[in-house]
């Protein structure tokens, strides 16, 4: 079976460190080199959201996903700004207290709703892990 490269569409599957739309959409037609690069690259099915044979299809879908990754991206709103702030204002008193300091980098997770939320008491290896009700 031949397979017209001027109407294959391949929209992938969003992933966290996604920069740009043309990482999600491939026109196949516009590029072939892209189509090169994923199968020479050992490209899985999981990668893939889907084929399409039609470009106004395949656009919505892709724009779809897009919308949702960059919602994902947008800043964090006023009111957890805030909340955040009163807990790092909280932090920096219960560390004073205790003569803790905690260094991290990312990993910090503002809930839209309240967790319960514990922590790993581990003081030996230095780690903070903290478990909620939410996490997978």
């Amino acid at each position: 079976m031949k397979i017209n490269t001027e109407r294959i569409y391949i929209v992938m599957q969003p992933y966290p460190e996604l920069e740009d739309f043309e990482e999600l959409f491939v026109d196949a037609e516009r590029n072939l080199a892209d189509l090169e690069d994923l199968f020479s690259g050992g490209i899985k099915a999981k990668d893939i959201f889907g084929l399409y044979t039609d470009k106004k299809t395949a656009l919505k879908d892709a724009l779809k996903l897009w919308k949702e990754v960059t919602k994902e991206k947008t800043p964090i709103d006023d009111d957890k700004k805030e909340r955040f702030r009163e807990f790092v204002t909280g932090l920096e008193k219960l560390s004073n207290t205790h003569n803790i300091a905690i260094a991290a980098v990312g990993g910090v997770y503002i809930f839209d709703e309240p967790q319960m939320i514990t922590y790993d008491e581990d003081h030996t290896s230095g780690d903070l892990v903290a478990y909620w009700d939410d996490q997978n």
